[in-house]
């Protein structure tokens, strides 16, 4: 019965193979209520890994940029000069971030940003009440 069971949702889940994303297959697995369709889908799932590497191979970037969001809020915990009078933001999210331009901003602990995607995999910084957006970019 157990071996039924287990070849019913692995017929059910075969689609996962040809799903969008590798993170939409984990989730899909993750859903599956008994313990052992749920490790024939991860099983399946692993097996089926070097395939998607090969399907995804020089897409690698196009992908990570669909599935990231195009913006992100955060509060500054922490502001450091580096070297060329260049700022060193650190977020309440652990990321560092590191000034590219030279524009002069008066931001100061506890203040809350917005950082937004920009051209060519660059990012700016922009203070979430408005203000002047500083290009950045990150460090950690």
């Amino acid at each position: 019965m157990k071996a039924f069971i287990v070849f019913a949702l692995l017929t059910l889940f075969a689609p996962l193979a040809f799903s969008s994303s590798l993170k939409d297959q984990i989730k899909s697995c993750s859903e599956i209520k008994p313990v052992d369709g749920r490790l024939a889908c991860y099983d399946q799932l692993a097996n089926s890994l070097d395939q998607h590497a090969i399907k995804e191979f020089g897409q690698e970037q196009k992908r990570i940029s669909e599935e990231a969001p195009e913006q992100i809020e955060a509060k500054i915990v922490a502001i450091k000069m580096a070297a060329h009078d260049k700022r060193l933001i650190t977020l309440d999210n652990g990321q560092l971030w590191k000034q590219s331009d030279s524009r002069g901003v008066n931001w100061k602990i506890g203040d809350a940003v917005v950082l937004e995607r920009a051209l060519f995999g660059s990012f700016f910084m922009v203070p979430s009440d408005g203000g002047h957006k500083l290009r950045v970019k990150r460090i950690k």
